[in-house]
Parts: structure tokens; sequence; C-alpha cells
């Protein structure tokens, strides 16, 4: 008698702390949901960490040399267009 009394408390025990940890990972998904819903619509503004601000320069970089890479070719053709029309 005293071991299913014991059973049936441990088995309570252990039900109440899956659905305290269940009521914990669900509430935080949907803080988690509601931050990122917030950050889509623009109404949250996260500062900007190093990673962000360095991520941000080597796009500028890149985007700086694709400029060049493409106005270096641009200078090449008219230098050919115009080697060809002076014949």
């Amino acid at each position: 008698m005293a071991g299913t009394i014991y059973t049936i408390l441990f088995m309570i025990i252990i039900a109440a702390l899956c659905i305290w940890a269940l009521y914990y990972v669900i509430r935080a998904a949907v803080r988690a949901g509601i931050i990122d819903a917030y950050q889509q619509m623009g109404k949250v503004r996260t500062p900007a960490t190093k990673d962000d601000r360095l991520q941000q320069e080597r796009e500028a970089l890149q985007e700086e040399r694709v400029r060049a890479i493409v106005a270096d070719e641009q200078r090449k053709q008219a230098a050919k267009d115009a080697g060809k029309s002076d014949k």
C-alpha cells in the first residue's frame, strides 16, 4: 500500500516538473516570436554590436571592389572601342 502511494506521489511530482518545464519553454518561444515580429516590423531597434559594424564595413568594402571592377571593365571596353573606331 505504501509503495503505491509513493509511486503515485513520485509520478505527480514528475508530471508537475514536466509541466513547469514545458511552461517555461513555451513562454520563451512566445517571447522570442514576439520580439522577432516586432523586429521585422521595425518597431524595435537593436543596438549595433561590433560584429554588426564589421559586417557593414565588409559589405561596403565588397561593394566598393565591385564598383572598381565594373569601372575598370568599362574603361577597358571604351579603350577597345576607341581603338577600333580609329582604324
